[in-house]
C-alpha cells in the first residue's frame, strides 16, 4: 500500500507539472485566406478583417484580396470582414489549430446603392448555401461536418441524413432517399460541372455506393440542395450535392496523414511555384485490403478500395486563374470457395465472386475577369465508371475453375460549362451559360451456355450527345425582398426531346430574423443510359431499341418556408413541399405496375412508355443549434407521401414511401489546457418509417424454383421503422509543430437489427428475412503538421 501511496504521489506531481506546462506554453497559427465578391468570385481590396472584435488584430485585404494573420492563439475564434461597399460578414467559431495553417476564405455580397452609408451586419449563416441564386431547401454544409457528425465517417452523402426529409436507402452503402424520390435523380457537381457520383463499389445508376472516394482533406465548405433547385442545375428531379474543392497552401508545404479501419490516407499541399500557385493530393488505401494482402480473414470475402485526388492551382497568367482536378477509385470485392466439397452446402457455395467498380473524373477549371462586373469560367471535365461482376465455380477436382458469368458496363462522358456572371448594377445580377455534354455507353454481359461455353449474349453499345442552357437573374427589389427568374433547357439528339423550363423564386426578410421563402420549378432528368440502349432482339432476329425514344422525366416542385433565427446561433425552419412528377416511363402492357420512381440500382430493358404520374409531399422541420461555447445540435423532422400511378389508373405507394423520419444529431467539445487538448463527444439518433418492398410469391417461386414476386401488389409489404445510434468520440492534441486527433466512430451503437427485406432462398425452399449492418466500430488516428 505505501508503495502505491508514492506511485501515486508521483503519478499526480508529474501530472500537474505537466498541466502546468501545458497551461504556461502558448501554442499559435497562422490564419489567412481571401475575400471576393460572392456574384464575381472577383477579389475584394481594400477589405477590413478582424479577429475575434479586437482592435489589435485587424488587417486590410492586398489587390489579391488576400490576408494573413500570425500568432493567433491556437482554438476557436470569430473572424469579421467589412467594406464601404459590401454587407459586414462575421464567422464564428474558426478552428485554429497548431499544425496546419488555418484557411478561411470569405464571400461578400455588394449593398444596394440606396443603403450605402448604412452599416449593414451580417453573419455566416449556415442555413443559406454559398450559391447565392438558391433559395428555398439548400443549404451549405462544411468539411468540419462530414469530419464530426457521427458515422458520417467523411462522406457527405451519410452526414446528409441528418438534415429534414433525407433518408438512407440502405446502411450497407450511402445511398440516400431525398423527399421520397428514387436515389437516381439526384445530381452531382463538383467545381461547378456534373460528375458521377464519386463513391467506390457504386451501383448501376451511380447515385450511390459503399463509400466516398473523396476525402475531407480535399473538401471545401459545399451545398446541399432537396428542391425546386436554381436554374443553373439541370437533369435531376430529387436532390443536388454541389461539392467545392479547396485549394492547397500556397506558401508553405503541410502534410496530413491518416490511418484507421476504412483505410490510410496521405496528403500533401504547397505551394506549387514561386510565382504562385498551389498543389493539394491525396492517396488513400484501404486498411481492409491491407489485412486481406497479410492473410487476415474478413468475412470470407477481401475488400480493396483505393482512390488518389487532386487540385492543382496554377499561378494568375493573362488566362485568368486555372486549376485542374481530379479524383478516380478503384475498388473491388472478392468472394472465394472453400476447395473441400463437404463445405458445399448450396449450389453457391461453390462459387468465385468478383465485383468491381471504377470511377474517375478530370478537369480543368478556367476563371477570367472580363472587366469590373464581368466574370467567365469555363470548366472541361472527362468522366468514367465501369462496373464489372464474374461469377466462376470449381469442378469437383477443384483444379480449375468455369466462367458461369461476367458483366461489364461502362459510362464516359465528357463535358464543357460555360458560366458568365455579370452584375448589371447593385440590384440586378445576371447568370447565364451552356453546357455540352458527350455520353458514351457499353453493356457487355456473357454467361455460360449449356455446352459450358461462354457465350456473349448482350453487347450493347451507344452513344450521343446533349446540350443544356440556363440564365437566371438575381433582383434585389428592397432591402426586406430579393427576387430570383430564370430558366433551364435541355436536349438530347438521340430522339430529338427538349425541355423548357421555367424556375422562379423569392425571399422576404419580414425582419433581419425573420423571413418567408417560396420556390417553384419544372425539372427534368434524362433516362438512365441503359435503357435509351437497351437492346432486344424482335421477331425476325434483328436488333432494336425499344426505348430509344423515350422524352426526359419531369417535375413541377413548389416549396414554401419560414425560418427565424432566435439567437446567432440558433434557428427553427419550416418548409413545406409539393412535387408533381409525371412524364415518368412506366411499363408498356396495361396490367403492368412497374415505374422507374421505383429504380434503386438496376437496368431495365423491358418497353417502357412516357405515361406515368407521381407525386411527393410533404412538411419539414429543422430545430438547429450552430456551434456555440462548444456544443450543437440539429433536430430535423418530416411527414412525407411518395406515390405513382400507372397505365391502370391506380395510385401506389413508391418504393421509398417511408412516410415519417425524424434525426436528432448532436455534440459538445471541451476544451482543456487553455484549448491545447479538444475532447469531443457526438451523437446521431435516426427514426425512419420502412421502405416497403413487393411481396414475395410463396407459392409460385416454390413451383417455379426461383423468386417470384407479386406484382399486381407493389410495394404493399412496408418493412418495420429504421432506428439506430450512432456515437463518436475524438480527441484533438495540438503540440508545438503539429496536431493529431484519435477518434472513434460507432455506427449503430446499440447493434439494433433493422430488417433490410425479405427474399425467397431457391436453395432451401423458403422466404428469408435479411438485416442491414450491425454494429460497426471505425478507430482512426489523424496527425497534421
Amino acid at each position: 500500500m505505501g508503495v502505491m501511496r508514492k506511485i501515486s504521489l508521483f503519478l499526480f506531481q508529474l501530472f500537474t507539472i505537466v498541466f502546468a506546462q501545458a497551461q504556461t506554453e502558448t501554442l499559435t497559427q497562422t490564419l489567412k485566406g481571401t475575400v471576393t465578391d460572392k456574384n464575381l468570385l472577383s477579389p475584394i481590396s481594400g477589405a477590413y478583417v478582424k479577429i475575434d472584435n479586437d482592435s489589435t488584430k485587424v488587417t486590410m485585404t492586398d489587390k489579391n484580396g488576400a490576408y494573413e494573420f500570425k500568432n493567433i492563439p491556437v482554438g476557436r475564434h470569430k473572424i469579421t470582414a467589412t467594406h464601404i461597399r459590401y454587407a459586414e460578414i462575421s464567422i464564428p467559431n474558426i478552428l485554429v489549430n497548431s499544425g496546419k495553417e488555418a484557411v478561411v476564405n470569405i464571400q461578400m455580397e455588394e449593398q444596394v446603392a440606396a443603403m450605402k452609408g448604412f452599416t449593414l451586419k451580417g453573419k455566416f449563416n449556415k442555413n443559406r448555401p454559398i450559391n447565392d441564386m438558391a433559395t428555398v431547401s439548400a443549404r451549405t454544409f462544411s468539411v468540419e461536418e462530414t469530419q464530426k457528425f457521427a458515422a458520417a465517417v467523411n462522406d457527405p452523402a451519410r452526414m446528409a441524413t441528418s438534415f429534414a426529409g433525407v433518408v438512407g436507402a440502405d446502411d450497407g452503402n450511402n445511398t440516400i432517399v431525398i423527399r421520397g424520390n428514387s436515389p437516381a435523380g439526384m445530381l452531382w457537381r463538383m467545381e461547378g460541372i456534373d460528375i458521377p457520383g464519386p463513391n467506390h463499389f457504386s451501383s448501376f445508376n451511380g447515385s450511390g455506393g459503399g463509400i466516398s472516394i473523396l476525402s475531407a482533406q480535399l473538401l471545401g465548405n459545399s451545398d446541399f440542395m432537396t428542391g425546386a433547385f436554381a436554374a443553373e442545375y439541370g437533369n435531376a428531379l430529387s436532390g443536388v450535392f454541389d461539392l467545392k474543392l479547396r485549394k492547397g497552401n500556397s506558401k508553405k508545404r503541410e502534410y496530413t496523414l491518416q490511418a484507421g479501419f476504412l483505410g490510410l490516407d496521405l496528403a500533401t499541399e504547397g505551394p506549387l511555384s514561386k510565382k504562385g500557385g498551389s498543389y493539394l493530393i491525396n492517396y488513400r488505401y484501404s486498411t481492409l485490403g491491407i489485412l486481406s494482402k497479410i492473410g487476415v480473414n474478413i468475412g470470407g470475402s477481401s475488400t480493396l478500395f483505393q482512390d488518389l485526388s487532386f487540385n492543382v492551382a496554377l499561378p494568375k497568367s493573362k488566362f485568368g486563374q486555372v486549376t485542374f482536378f481530379g479524383f478516380g477509385g478503384i475498388s473491388t470485392q472478392t468472394m472465394k470457395a472453400k476447395k473441400d466439397s463437404s463445405l458445399w452446402k448450396v449450389k453457391t457455395d461453390r462459387y468465385n465472386f468478383f465485383y468491381g467498380s471504377n470511377t474517375m473524373a478530370i478537369g480543368s477549371t478556367q476563371l477570367l475577369q472580363l472587366n469590373a462586373k464581368t466574370t467567365l469560367r469555363n470548366v472541361l471535365l472527362f468522366s468514367s465508371n465501369i462496373l464489372t461482376d464474374k461469377g466462376e465455380y470449381y469442378t469437383n477436382t477443384y483444379t480449375e475453375t468455369y466462367t458461369h458469368w461476367r458483366n461489364r458496363i461502362g459510362n464516359s462522358k465528357i463535358a464543357l460549362n460555360s458560366t458568365l456572371n455579370h452584375k448589371i448594377n447593385d440590384r440586378l445580377h445576371l447568370r447565364a451559360g451552356v453546357i455540352l455534354n458527350h455520353w458514351l455507353f457499353t453493356n457487355e454481359q456473357r454467361q455460360l451456355d449449356t455446352l459450358n461455353v461462354l457465350r456473349t449474349y448482350l453487347d450493347n453499345r451507344g452513344e450521343t450527345s446533349y446540350g443544356q442552357g440556363f440564365a437566371q437573374l438575381k433582383i434585389k427589389a428592397s432591402k426586406k425582398l430579393t427576387l430570383f427568374a430564370g430558366f433551364h433547357s435541355m436536349y438530347l439528339v438521340l430522339n430529338k426531346t427538349s425541355s423548357f423550363e421555367p424556375r422562379a423564386s423569392f425571399r422576404y426578410e419580414v425582419k433581419r430574423n425573420q423571413a418567408f421563402t417560396f420556390g417553384y420549378g419544372l425539372h427534368s432528368q434524362l433516362q438512365l443510359p441503359g435503357v435509351y440502349f437497351a437492346q432486344t432482339i424482335n421477331a425476325d432476329g434483328q436488333k432494336v431499341y425499344p426505348n430509344k425514344n423515350l422524352n426526359f422525366s419531369k417535375a413541377q416542385h413548389f416549396v414554401t418556408g419560414y425560418e427565424i433565427n432566435f439567437t446567432n446561433s440558433t434557428r427553427v425552419k419550416i418548409e413545406t413541399y409539393y412535387q408533381q412528377l409525371y412524364n415518368v416511363p412506366i411499363g408498356a402492357e396495361a396490367n403492368s405496375t412497374f415505374s422507374l420512381l421505383n429504380l434503386n440500382d438496376n437496368y431495365v430493358a423491358a418497353p417502357l412508355v412516357n405515361k406515368g404520374k407521381g407525386e411527393n409531399y410533404g412538411v419539414e422541420l429543422t430545430v438547429e443549434r450552430f456551434l456555440n461555447k462548444g456544443f450543437y445540435y440539429l433536430l430535423s423532422g418530416s411527414l412525407y407521401s411518395s406515390r405513382y400511378k400507372t397505365l391502370n389508373n391506380e395510385w401506389y405507394n413508391t418504393r421509398f414511401n417511408g412516410q415519417h423520419a425524424l434525426t436528432f444529431t448532436a455534440g459538445k467539445e471541451i476544451a482543456l489546457a487553455g484549448n491545447k487538448r479538444i475532447l469531443g463527444f457526438n451523437i446521431k439518433t435516426l427514426w425512419y418509417g420502412g421502405n416497403r418492398q413487393t411481396p414475395v410469391d410463396f407459392e409460385k417461386s416454390k413451383l417455379y424454383n426461383t423468386q417470384i414476386r407479386k406484382d399486381d401488389q407493389p410495394f404493399t409489404d412496408r418493412l418495420p421503422d429504421y432506428f439506430r445510434m450512432d456515437a463518436k468520440i475524438s480527441y484533438r492534441i495540438n503540440h508545438a509543430k503539429y496536431n493529431s486527433i484519435w477518434s472513434l466512430d460507432i455506427q449503430n451503437s446499440t447493434n439494433h437489427k433493422n430488417v433490410g427485406g425479405s427474399y425467397y432462398d431457391v436453395d432451401k425452399g423458403e422466404v428469408k428475412t435479411w438485416y442491414q449492418t450491425p454494429l460497426i466500430p471505425i478507430l482512426s488516428y489523424k496527425i497534421e503538421f
